[in-house]
């Protein structure tokens, strides 16, 4: 990226524009160096925080920084709250405590063996040939294969998914794409709600019922928020692990020093799960100044937009030693990937064992692979980073 752009990007920062998310690195080690708090005039306006120490206060104090208002920059135009990442204690405490039994390590470890035989239906189905689209035979069909067995949503529908998922995450943010994106949001809330109606009347082991089971449990919970809880499940299960996984395998495939030492050594890998999540975020987190106060010295104002630059944040040196590099055995790896404090992903202790299993299975079965010739992979930006396809030969 030249310089010119750098600069631009550091004075106006703007997530959406697919100029950075084809090279997010150097614009983030520029606001790292000279504006770690900064303000863009981008979507009306907000901060970026960009610095370790800042990001870790606003991630971790809901009372000062709000999520009732949205964690998206730009939020949207009357869009509801989506339970609980929206919602703040002790409110939020309510909703997350619906879904921490499903997603808690002790249920989500039971799942190894279904995730460990759907990672390897998907591998046979494209070893032999010698290459593969990692993100379209693996990286999507794995987490939405999961995904909708532990919701309770027919696997047929998959296509579909994959369909308003996009639409709603990763296209630019023009008018019209803000009415493809509310149009998407609308059908995807039609379709949870017709399953969670389903499932009050023909329960089944699925979060889906758990979910309408708790609005039967006494709870003061709408019907309206239940649907958009599970509107939030459907973002976060379909997009984040296929994200992680596609940056990880782009790393993998261009260095594979790294890639043959997690060959011979898959005892590495968890470690070197965080160290991918590290160097790799996936998502920026948006928040609200309740208040007037000042983060890194800069004096935000009650009602100011925030968003917090988790990619920047895990690469500041004066948090990670050697920051910009790769390091497979890093320990205290506090990384900011899943978020900080009571909102903290939900969902990460399923998001690392997709990842291991995958790690784990694809080095066993193609231990050798690079990006296929002529082949350049194009990460892409929002609030969700990720690659958009991912070619690979052996």
């Amino acid at each position: 990226m030249d310089q010119q752009l750098i600069d631009h990007f550091v004075e106006h920062f703007d997530h959406h524009d697919p100029r950075l998310g084809a090279d997010p690195d150097e614009v983030c080690e520029a606001l790292l160096e000279r504006a770690p708090v900064a303000y863009s005039d981008k979507h009306g306006g907000f901060w970026v925080v960009s610095d370790y120490e800042s990001s870790k206060r606003v991630l971790q104090d809901a009372k000062v920084f709000t999520s009732e208002e949205g964690v998206r920059v730009p939020r949207g135009e009357d869009t509801p709250p989506l339970p609980p990442i929206e919602m703040d204690p002790p409110l939020h405490s309510k909703f997350r405590s619906i879904l921490a039994p499903a997603f808690s390590p002790r249920s989500i470890n039971a799942l190894e063996p279904r995730i460990r035989a759907l990672t390897n239906d998907l591998i046979d189905a494209f070893e032999a040939s010698g290459s593969c689209d990692f993100v379209e035979d693996l990286a999507a069909p794995l987490p939405t294969g999961i995904f909708t067995q532990i919701m309770g949503l027919p696997i047929e529908d998959a296509p579909r998914f994959y369909a308003w998922k996009n639409v709603i995450l990763h296209e630019s943010r023009t008018d019209e794409d803000y009415e493809s994106a509310a149009r998407a949001t609308g059908e995807v809330m039609a379709y949870l709600k017709q399953i969670l109606d389903e499932r009050r009347v023909n329960p089944q082991d699925d979060i889906a019922t758990q979910i309408v089971q708790a609005e039967g449990a006494g709870e003061s919970i709408t019907e309206e928020e239940l649907v958009r809880m599970a509107f939030l499940l459907f973002l976060g299960g379909l997009d984040t692990v296929t994200a992680a996984l596609s940056l990880t395998f782009t790393y993998l495939a261009t260095h594979p020093d790294d890639r043959d030492r997690l060959v011979k050594d898959p005892d590495l890998i968890p470690t070197a799960i965080e160290e991918f999540l590290r160097r790799d975020a996936v998502i920026l987190i948006g928040r609200v100044a309740r208040e007037d106060v000042e983060v890194g010295g800069q004096q935000m104002k009650a009602g100011d937009r925030i968003l917090v630059n988790t990619i920047a944040a895990n690469r500041d040196g004066a948090q990670f030693a050697d920051a910009d590099e790769v390091q497979l055995d890093r320990e205290a790896n506090r990384h900011v990937t899943f978020g900080l404090g009571p909102h903290r992903c939900v969902g990460s202790h399923l998001a690392r064992l997709e990842m291991q299993v995958v790690l784990e299975e694809f080095h066993r079965r193609i231990p050798t692979y690079r990006l296929a010739e002529g082949f350049t992979p194009t990460r892409h930006m929002n609030q969700v980073a990720g690659v958009e396809e991912l070619r690979l030969a052996w």
